[in-house]
């Protein structure tokens, strides 16, 4: 079994998502967390919470302030942190809503179409494979060299894109190669 590398914690993106909408303390993040997982499958706890409160804030997303006379701490969502979420999100809901299309499941019957079929539902993944490295290329080249963490998520979607290019080349040439050999 591969494990993936996952450049950001689901508690971290549960964070940023709650501080897109409005600041919170850590508290009310976690009992705001115990909330939503009666409603949903996730767990919770306090310390992950914290520990990812941490992390975003050495990472640039997050940042902190303090009301006059208060000692709580008010989390905020930084521009870099925005800008991390919308590019996580937009990949993955490319990324899902591909592979909810036919692609996954007719990869599995390939060897029963026809090959101009076969040879369509590729090139027609393809497009979209080259379509997302074009756009994370871009990205990647208006980041400035503080942004790590958007640097780091970019590349890993880029490498995880490549090797799919890498792998619908490798169909289409052992089909050529079957062509060459019937």
């Amino acid at each position: 079994m591969t494990v993936m590398y996952t450049p950001i914690s689901n508690e971290a993106l549960y964070i940023l998502g709650c501080l897109s909408h409005v600041a919170m303390t850590s508290q009310q993040l976690s009992e705001y967390r115990k909330f939503t997982s009666n409603l949903e499958w996730a767990e919770v706890n306090s310390e992950g919470i914290y520990r990812e409160i941490q992390r975003l804030q050495r990472q640039g997303l997050i940042k902190w302030i303090r009301n006059p006379g208060d000692l709580k701490r008010i989390y905020h969502i930084t521009e870099a942190g925005r800008q991390f979420l919308r590019d996580y999100l937009l990949i993955e809901i490319n990324s899902l809503m591909e592979q909810q299309r036919d692609f996954t499941l007719v990869v599995n019957a390939l060897d029963v179409l026809e090959k101009s079929k076969q040879r369509q539902i590729i090139n027609r993944r393809r497009v979209f494979v080259n379509k997302m490295i074009s756009r994370i290329k871009k990205t990647q080249a208006l980041l400035d060299k503080r942004e790590k963490t958007r640097q780091l998520l970019l590349q890993y979607y880029l490498y995880r894109f490549q090797g799919q290019l890498r792998w619908l080349e490798d169909i289409i040439g052992s089909q050529g190669a079957q062509n060459d050999h019937t």
